[in-house]
């Protein structure tokens, strides 16, 4: 006769098994980014399901009643599908509003999962050497050429394939640090942060640079003045995507601009001459957009500049632009809502001051290469971003045990 395993019992392993589960997910994050570089869209979905079988047991909090940021990624994906009606290819659209409905279910997962880890310390624990490994791997890589995935892989290695790692280091650096320190770990927290810098500093790519010191100033800020810091960035991020087809595609045309992006380098010339482009093409359909992820087939854009570019190569390089150029203005309006809500809630998080100021640094710094680097429906990328919002809030929870992070 086979023995019976009580249900609590039962959910209990279940729950210890996923857990351990989202410390290896937490691990492996960055240090597959560095191998793989859209590798962060599979490991989000392993994660997804582990936190799924985490809170599973305690049916009573399952589903989890929606926050505002549910509710906003319901709204944007209900738009999403709605603007196949109208978008200039259907299928994709549709196909892009499916894709984001499972990254966005994930993550949103992982967030409801966070207050229920019930073994933060050991997260960071598997976190930190996820990080540091990430670190070496990405150095490797640099220094050896990609030697590590070449035998793997048939294009050519290019340091901008370590972009995302130095995206992702950029997200979670001070949150890192912040914490060690407030727990004592001077020494390791001076160690970790001079080396991920050093390592973001030492990659390629431009954009993880602005926005490492984006982030700095940032905290600094919010570490001084955290009410008034907050409401300030939430207030300038609405005004700066609300305002951004006025603001933005108008720099092409001012000769200044233009010779200073002409001698940094040809891609940022080009970066505006692409946001001259897509603000015509925005014009065009001011209110409902070109539709979903329909950048690609917008109508011109493959014909060529006066210098031989494309006008717009797959995306706008601008998530403000982008959401405008093809959902509209209530697509924009819902970019603005998030983005302001988003730098609210840091400050009813109930955070220390120091870790605080420090999310509110990786906050700048995801907004930062939003809006100078990648088209905004890239799963690595959203999946990245989700990825460090969940290990944020663990590891918050750590830097204020009575007051866990909503």
């Amino acid at each position: 006769m086979t023995a019976t395993i009580p249900v609590d019992k039962a959910a209990g392993r279940l729950t210890g098994a996923c857990e351990w589960g989202l410390d290896a997910v937490a691990a492996a994050f960055l240090p597959v980014v560095a191998l793989v570089p859209h590798g962060a869209a599979p490991v989000i979905a392993v994660g997804g399901l582990l936190a799924f079988g985490l809170i599973w047991p305690a049916r009573g909090a399952f589903p989890p009643r929606p926050g505002p940021l549910s509710v906003l990624c319901a709204a944007l994906i209900v738009w999403g599908v709605l603007s196949a009606l109208w978008a200039v290819d259907p299928p994709r659209t549709l196909l892009m509003a499916t894709r984001l409905t499972g990254l966005f279910a994930a993550g949103l997962t992982l967030i409801a999962a966070a207050p229920r880890i019930a073994e933060p310390a050991r997260l960071l624990r598997w976190f930190g050497a996820g990080i540091a490994v990430a670190v070496a791997l990405g150095s490797i890589q640099l220094t050896s050429r990609g030697a590590l995935t070449a035998p793997f892989v048939r294009r050519p290695y290019v340091a901008p394939q370590l972009d995302q790692v130095e995206n992702g280091l950029a997200l979670v650096v001070l949150p890192l640090a912040a914490l060690l320190w407030r727990r004592g770990h001077h020494a390791i927290a001076v160690v970790a942060a001079a080396a991920i810098m050093a390592t973001i500093l030492l990659l390629v790519g431009d954009a993880g640079h602005l926005a490492l010191l984006l982030a700095a100033i940032t905290a600094l800020l919010v570490y001084l003045w955290r009410r008034a810091a907050l409401r300030l960035a939430a207030a300038l991020s609405v005004v700066l995507v609300i305002s951004a087809p006025l603001l933005l595609p108008p720099l092409a045309g001012i000769d200044a601009v233009r010779q200073r992006a002409q001698a940094i380098k040809v891609s940022a010339w080009h970066r505006l001459q692409i946001w001259s482009f897509v603000g015509d093409r925005i014009a065009e359909r001011p209110l409902l957009g070109w539709g979903l992820d329909s950048s690609r087939e917008i109508p011109g854009g493959k014909s060529r500049t006066a210098d031989d570019h494309e006008q717009l190569p797959l995306h706008p390089h601008n998530a403000a632009l982008q959401f405008w150029l093809e959902l509209g203005a209530p697509g924009a309006l819902l970019l603005a809502l998030t983005a302001a809500r988003l730098w609210l809630a840091l400050g009813a998080a109930g955070w220390p001051r120091l870790y605080t100021a420090a999310v509110a640094g990786s906050l700048a710094a995801g907004f930062t290469i939003g809006l100078g680097a990648y088209g905004v429906w890239e799963e690595w990328w959203i999946a990245t971003e989700l990825l460090a919002l969940f290990a944020i809030l663990v590891l918050g929870r750590l830097a204020a045990p009575r007051q866990p992070a909503p």
